[in-house]
């Protein structure tokens, strides 16, 4: 009944997994990671088919061992069976359990007694429901993993510069305001589709990996977490951008608070919940400002941005964390930290 639940709650529950989901999640991403860094190889392409695969198993061995358990007791007064290998052993039990629940029954392990038909027929609609879950989870992973790779290459295609900052300041200069309004709402949008994504599959959402760089969610949040900061401070410049720019910035928030909750620690999580800008975040809001200002051949004031610095120091200790977690060497930002 507990790994029935665990898998539910996994496979069912639109932001949560189960126990044992989070500990093969935890298991197999360090494991990965400790090799990814030691043996310089990519192997974090691996990762994500690996945790679902032994979570999967996990679940499918530790239900046959509940049923084994459960049936052991009862097994030579409660099931008639066909065999001439002598009294029935916990091995015996371990082969009724695993061809009740993978719902193959051969019939030489037949319940007899009210009890043992019961508990045939719970394992049974245990490891159909099961099985049914998991294929349909494989399915909609899928699905979710293409969303969260549209966003990489949306991001990694529009950001062919060194950095969102760039890319912001040469549309601003280049296409005016209304394609940059755009653009900031479109990677809105794609913002909300992976929250989501990570909200309905913690356990995949961001373990899933390719082996190709422009797939890499990383380098997308770094370029994303520019644009915004670049976003808020134009509006000194061109005030129309303001809604779409703090729409962005939301957006952003509440994906990087989202991922922290999943797969960072607590201190992270509320530390992006109340950020506080430093001196290095407001210098890096000035350095923004003059790369816009660069871009536009006129002055673009930092002045006291609050919401630009908080997006910094945010950006700052959600990507550093996010690098350690993924055991990765984070890049140099645009604005120069």
């Amino acid at each position: 009944m507990l790994v029935a639940w665990d898998a539910a709650v996994t496979v069912l529950h639109p932001d949560r997994e189960g126990l044992l989901a989070t500990l093969v999640r935890r298991a197999v991403w360090r494991a990965t990671t400790l090799l990814n860094a030691r043996i310089g190889v990519f192997v974090l392409g691996l990762a994500g088919p690996a945790i679902v695969t032994c979570t999967f198993l996990g679940w499918i061995l530790l239900a046959t061992l509940g049923v084994a358990v459960t049936a052991w007791p009862v097994l030579s007064s409660d099931f008639a069976i066909q065999t001439d290998l002598g009294a029935p052993t916990f091995a015996d039990a371990l082969y009724f359990a695993a061809g009740t629940i993978t719902v193959l029954g051969y019939g030489d392990v037949t319940p007899v007694s009210t009890y043992a038909q019961l508990l045939s027929i719970f394992g049974a609609a245990v490891g159909f429901t099961m099985f049914t879950g998991m294929a349909t989870y494989v399915i909609e992973v899928v699905s979710g993993v293409a969303t969260r790779n549209r966003f990489t290459l949306a991001i990694h295609d529009e950001t062919q510069d060194p950095g969102g900052a760039t890319t912001l300041a040469r549309g601003l200069a280049e296409a005016g305001i209304d394609e940059v309004r755009e653009r900031c709402r479109s990677w809105a949008e794609h913002l909300r589709a992976v929250d989501e994504m990570a909200h309905r599959y913690p356990l995949v959402a961001f373990t899933y990996r390719s082996r190709r760089p422009e797939y890499d969610p990383e380098a997308a949040l770094r370029h994303v977490a520019e644009t915004t900061v670049a976003a808020l401070v134009s509006v000194a410049y061109v005030p129309g951008l303001r809604t779409a720019a703090e729409a962005l910035d939301s957006a952003l928030t509440r994906l990087q608070i989202t991922i922290a909750e999943t797969y960072l620690s607590t201190a992270v999580a509320r530390s992006l919940a109340d950020p506080a800008p430093t001196g290095r975040d407001r210098a890096a809001v000035a350095a923004v400002a003059r790369t816009l200002s660069n871009a536009l051949t006129t002055p673009v004031p930092a002045a006291l941005n609050q919401r630009a610095g908080e997006a910094v120091c945010r950006s700052r200790m959600f990507l550093n964390g996010l690098h350690q977690w993924s055991r990765s060497d984070p890049p140099e930002h645009e604005w120069g930290e």
